[in-house]
């Protein structure tokens, strides 16, 4: 037997907090005199007939008709874009309604279910997910019309829209969505460990079994069964990024099929139309679409965009964001500037900057020694660090959780050992672990994702002066990273940022669980979180979760660094739903956050409003 969730289960278990965005013009209702033929009263006239013999009456039936003249109010609309939805009254013409991204043109893939970090596109609008997110980060049906969790926990029917058609016409089916799920794993797929949740996804990735054993199933032609290792109550929230591939489109073309306009056969609100790596991709509104999302823009563009606070108040970008980098004397124009200060609007800190071990058996030793992990952790004043570096654009980093993230407990995790700054204790430490001033400690290479960040000069600076350990900094590449740190597990140090894909406290832990991502064994921990994360009551969940979060930081394989947080301008023209503050306070209008689709729901508005900006 199958049972619904609740709608205070489905907001607790699968999504419980928040990106979101900006102000629309509400538009203006007008009165219009109308008439109406409302009623229709019967009269009926007797006739009366004499002739020479006898009286005879004839009985005639008159309608009449009686106008009645009302008010009715009207709502003003917009222009209707190729797909059929009608912008609000206060929109500019479709011609101005035209979406820009910053693009580098450097990946190569055209799909997240072929490559999450070697694929082209930058955003989630080409393919359906299975699930949506909402601006408050709860989960809604998207590919799907509703879901239902088993009795026992272990699996989960999602039941799909039957009107959701690819570019070509053809429907989207259950064997379209299990394919997309069994080629990705097939192919060694860069993202397989976020969907760990999946029965036998170890075994799958290990080799030991086909991925056609992997746990989901097409029950028929609009019914999608996953199956769960354990009860997964956020499964759900999980699916915002599993976006379903055309199965006949990929075998009759091949796995780029969406990387050429001719080949193209999507189901999201978007269709490729121009593809070139030297000017830019370029996106039309699906006029087949025929999902549940709302997009308002006649066009989109991806490519090569200029950058800077110029560019920015030319038009020639969408967006501008301020943070750690930005130059003070920008900051205090922004500020002196009540247009620009105006367009600025908070982000909320949803990633995690943090260093990790490589401890797997073997590979590095001594770092698979908690005493001289500990050592190394205890040699670093993250507090000051962060002042310094993050100049009052970040938190530190106490756990995987960052501050406001449902369940997060950062005053706890600030108390542990590991994030205590004791240079004497770490001293004792490494002397413990036979390494005196460092003497006999091997000189390993420290990965950075995306090039060498100044916390880890910082660190590096101070490890050597206060330890008398050297280690060697490497940055590199996205696609070069991951092969070298989570692929390969090659890497005996790495620092990487990980930002929230759904917003439930397993989106940041599920990644340290055994076989995942990273290259470490926490055998007990593992086990122990995995049957926190089993429990149905969302309170005793959450409360078993904090225990887990606070035995990881305990275990020393990671330690967070900074949890940034930003400011994003945006034009005070663009607007719609997608531009108003979530139930958080915070906004999403150019994406990020964890909406995938938050390009939807957004429009260019006509407004003065940027007159004054120069």
């Amino acid at each position: 037997m199958a049972r619904k969730l609740s709608r205070r289960q489905l907001l607790r278990l699968g999504a419980l907090s928040a990106s979101g965005a900006l102000i629309g013009c509400a538009p203006k209702v007008i009165k219009e005199t109308v008439v109406v033929k409302e009623e229709v009263e019967k009269i009926v006239k007797e006739t009366v007939v004499v002739t020479e013999e006898k009286v005879v009456k004839e009985t005639v039936e008159v309608e009449k008709v009686v106008e009645k003249v009302v008010e009715v109010e009207v709502v003003p609309t917009g222009p209707t874009n190729s797909a059929g939805v009608v912008l609000p009254a206060d929109a500019l013409p479709l011609d101005q309604q035209v979406w820009k991204m910053g693009n580098g043109m450097t990946a190569a893939h055209g799909h997240v279910m072929k490559s999450c970090y070697n694929r082209l596109w930058g955003h989630a609008m080409y393919d359906e997910p299975l699930v949506g997110l909402d601006f408050d980060g709860k989960p809604y049906p998207c590919g799907c019309e509703s879901w239902q969790i088993s009795e026992d926990g272990l699996y989960w029917d999602f039941i799909l829209r039957k009107e959701l058609t690819f570019t070509d016409g053809s429907p989207v089916t259950a064997h379209d969505w299990e394919f997309t799920m069994k080629r990705a794993f097939r192919d060694g797929y860069d993202y397989a460990w976020y969907y760990s949740d999946l029965k036998n996804y170890a075994q799958v990735v290990a080799g030991e079994m086909d991925a056609d054993e992997l746990g989901i199933e097409a029950l028929d032609d609009f019914t999608l069964r996953i199956h769960t290792e354990q009860v997964a109550p956020y499964l759900p929230s999980v699916m915002c990024w599993f976006l379903v591939m055309s199965k006949a489109a990929y075998e009759k073309h091949g796995e780029n099929y969406e990387l050429d306009p001719a080949t193209f056969n999507g189901s999201g609100p978007w269709r490729l139309v121009k593809l070139d790596r030297a000017t830019g991709i370029e996106w039309e509104v699906n006029p087949n679409y025929r999902g549940v999302r709302t997009v308002y823009f006649e066009k989109a563009t991806e490519g090569p965009l200029p950058s800077g606070l110029p560019a920015y108040m030319a038009g020639e970008i969408p967006t501008y964001a301020i943070g750690a980098t930005t130059p003070p004397g920008e900051q205090a124009f922004i500020n002196s500037n009540p247009v620009l200060r105006a367009e600025s609007h908070p982000v909320a800190p949803y990633v995690t900057n943090y260093l990790g071990f490589n401890t797997l058996p073997g590979k590095f030793a001594p770092l698979d020694n908690r005493d001289v992990r500990l050592a190394l952790l205890k040699a670093i004043d993250k507090e000051a660090l962060v002042a310094e570096i993050g100049k009052g654009f970040a938190f530190p980093a106490w756990g995987m959780l960052p501050p406001g993230f449902p369940n997060a407990i950062p005053d706890k995790l600030k108390e542990l050992d590991p994030n205590v700054f004791d240079v004497e204790a770490a001293r004792q430490l490494l002397s413990k672990a036979g390494y005196a001033d460092g003497a006999g400690f091997p000189v390993y290479e420290w990965w950075c994702r995306d090039g060498i960040t100044p916390y880890a000069e910082a660190i590096q600076a101070a490890w050597k002066d206060t330890l008398g350990i050297q280690v060697n900094l490497r940055g590199s590449d996205y696609s070069g990273f991951t092969q070298q740190a989570f692929t390969n597990k090659e890497a005996p140090i790495y620092y990487v940022a990980y930002q929230l894909d759904y917003f439930d406290p397993a989106t940041f832990l599920n990644i340290w669980r055994d076989g995942g991502r990273h290259p470490c064994e926490l055998p007990e921990w593992t086990e122990n979180y995995n049957k926190a994360n089993s429990i149905m009551d969302p309170d005793q969940r959450f409360e078993a979760l904090q225990q887990s979060e606070i035995e990881l930081v305990e275990s020393c394989v990671m330690y967070g660094i900074d949890q940034p947080f930003s400011y994003k301008l945006w034009p005070c023209n663009l607007a719609g739903d997608g531009t108003k503050p979530n139930a958080n306070g915070f906004s999403a209008a150019s994406g990020g956050g964890g909406v995938i689709e938050a390009y939807q729901h957004l429009y260019w508005a006509k407004s003065d409003c940027r007159a004054a900006i120069q």
